[in-house]
C-alpha cells in the first residue's frame, strides 16, 4: 500500500498536464486582453484626432464632400465628429426643484414629481 506521499506524488504527477494547459491558456488570454486594451485606446485616440480634425475643417469642407473624396461612409464621419463632442461636453446637474415652488405645500407636496420617491411609512409587523 502506497505511502500518503506517494499518493500525493501521483496526483501531481498525474495533474501537471493540466495545470500546466490551464497555466498556458491562462497567460496568453492575459496577454492578448493586455494588448487588446492598448489597441482600442490607440483607436479612440484615432477616433479622436479624425473627429476633430473634421471638425476644424467644417467652414471649408462639408462631411458629405469628404466622404465623396475619401470614400468613407457619412455615418462614419460624424461619429467621429460626435465622438469628439460627446467626450468634452460636460452634463449639467438636474437643479433640486423647480424655481418658483416651495417642496412641502400643496398639490406637489401630495404628488411628487417624476423621479423622486414619496416618504413611505414602514409598517411594523409583529
Amino acid at each position: 500500500m502506497p505511502t500518503d506521499d506517494e499518493v500525493e506524488h501521483r496526483i501531481e504527477n498525474v495533474d501537471a498536464p493540466r495545470t500546466a494547459r490551464r497555466k498556458a491558456a491562462a497567460q496568453e488570454v492575459n496577454q492578448l486582453t493586455q494588448r487588446r486594451a492598448a489597441i482600442v485606446a490607440q483607436l479612440e485616440d484615432v477616433e479622436g484626432q479624425l473627429g476633430q480634425i473634421i471638425a476644424d475643417a467644417e467652414d471649408v469642407i462639408t462631411v458629405d464632400e469628404l466622404a465623396r473624396f475619401t470614400d468613407l461612409k457619412a455615418a462614419d464621419l460624424n461619429q467621429w465628429v460626435a465622438g469628439r463632442k460627446a467626450t468634452r461636453t460636460r452634463r449639467k446637474k438636474p437643479s433640486a426643484g423647480k424655481p418658483g415652488r416651495r417642496s412641502g405645500t400643496g398639490a406637489a407636496a401630495a404628488s411628487p414629481d417624476a423621479g423622486e420617491m414619496p416618504d413611505l411609512k414602514v409598517a411594523q409587523l409583529t
